[in-house]
């Protein structure tokens, strides 16, 4: 009987020294000495502790502890059990009076502990992103955010280190992040938009400038990737309407002006299209586009008619002269066009063999015999 009371009593014993309260300050000596490992075993015992698992100050200091051993140790998962503990220490203690305390430089609490962690990620990456460690940069970075997701430059940066690092699709999902936490630089939307096109994501690029453009209402870059898109997705329609939306907002356009032409032509409003590329030439009569496509117009008019006068037999021969008179009003029209071609561009040779053209057709001899020498020296025909 004796024996079985000894039992029982130290049974007692072991129970009552395994449930002795836990010193949570030694948990934060032991870690100032650099003791991690001490600080957390005593700091996980704490949290199943009775009397300190709803303690703040415990949930604070495994913050501290954890956030030491992910920084110094790399341990795998403290950094999610620190923030986890941070948060839990104000959802016990919301305007943390009693884990804050006075120190000679200020106030110290949750936030400042926080705040401290996140500089520790932010400065290193940093420091990587200078040591051109591109990869490394946007782990810090990423990891700042993480443990401070309100301040968004730390994931713009992860996004420009992983650019940095060549890393495209590393880039592209901070880009996104970015967006989605409401960061609305241009530079952001123009990133998205390139990775999309490259991939030939088309209806992704056009949704991404759209939004840009709702970002930058004023901003007519935005407009012209989004007619740009849907031209290339085959929306002229649409193109063309948002063409005109642009030249109202900004009507002295000429590459506008010019875009607006093309779509026209391909909507079959060839008067229409004449009309923008005057349109643009008033606006700038130098613009090289706008002068090659109204001079192309107007040179098939006459093209039409040569073609007809070549299908016509040598009985018609009264026929095939009334048809000459008119080729030779057309090309006249076309004439001072592809000039103003040849003096913006003199190495077109397109526009060389057609202004040569142009002159034998009209007789200027002299004219033609010097641009077939400049087609001669180019080895044109």
């Amino acid at each position: 009987m004796r024996t079985l009371l000894t039992l029982l009593l130290a049974a007692i014993c072991v129970v009552g020294y395994s449930q002795k309260k836990p010193k949570i300050n030694q948990a934060m000596s032991a870690m100032e000495d650099g003791e991690l490992a001490e600080a957390k075993s005593i700091i996980d015992a704490a949290i199943e502790h009775e009397k300190t698992k709803d303690d703040p100050e415990t949930w604070y200091f495994r913050g501290q502890i954890y956030a030491a051993l992910d920084t110094a140790n790399n341990e795998e998962g403290a950094l999610e059990e620190s923030l986890k503990a941070f948060d839990k220490a104000i959802e016990l203690d919301p305007e943390q009076k009693k884990i804050s305390s006075f120190t000679g430089v200020g106030i110290e609490n949750v936030d400042t502990k926080r705040q401290g962690y996140y500089a520790y990620y932010y400065n290193q990456a940093i420091a990587d992103y200078n040591a051109e460690s591109f990869e490394t940069a946007a782990d810090n970075f990423e990891t700042a955010y993480f443990i401070n997701p309100t301040d968004t430059n730390a994931i713009l940066n992860a996004a420009y280190a992983a650019v940095a690092g060549g890393d495209t699709k590393r880039a592209e999902e901070n880009f996104k992040k970015s967006y989605d936490a409401g960061v609305r630089d241009k530079t952001v939307f123009l990133q998205l938009y390139n990775y999309a096109v490259k991939d030939e994501r088309m209806e992704e690029a056009l949704d991404v400038i759209r939004k840009g453009k709702e970002a930058y209402p004023d901003d007519i870059d935005f407009a012209k990737y989004e007619i740009n898109l849907l031209i290339q997705l085959e929306k002229t329609e649409d193109a063309k309407a948002e063409l005109e939306k642009a030249i109202e907002a900004d009507p002295q356009n000429a590459d506008l002006l010019f875009s607006l032409g093309v779509l026209k032509e391909e909507l079959g409003d060839k008067e229409g299209a004449l009309k923008s590329y005057r349109d643009a030439l008033e606006v700038d009569p130098d613009h090289y586009n706008s002068n090659f496509n109204l001079g192309v117009a107007v040179f098939n008019e006459a093209n039409e008619l040569i073609k007809e006068r070549n299908a016509l037999s040598y009985k018609e021969e009264k026929k095939s002269n009334e048809l000459t008179k008119k080729i030779n009003v057309e090309l006249e029209k076309a004439l001072p066009i592809w000039e103003k071609l040849y003096s913006l561009n003199s190495s077109d040779q397109t526009v060389l063999e057609t202004l040569g053209y142009i002159y034998n057709s009209l007789g200027m001899k002299d004219k033609y015999n010097k641009i077939q020498d400049e087609l001669d020296a180019m080895g044109g025909n």
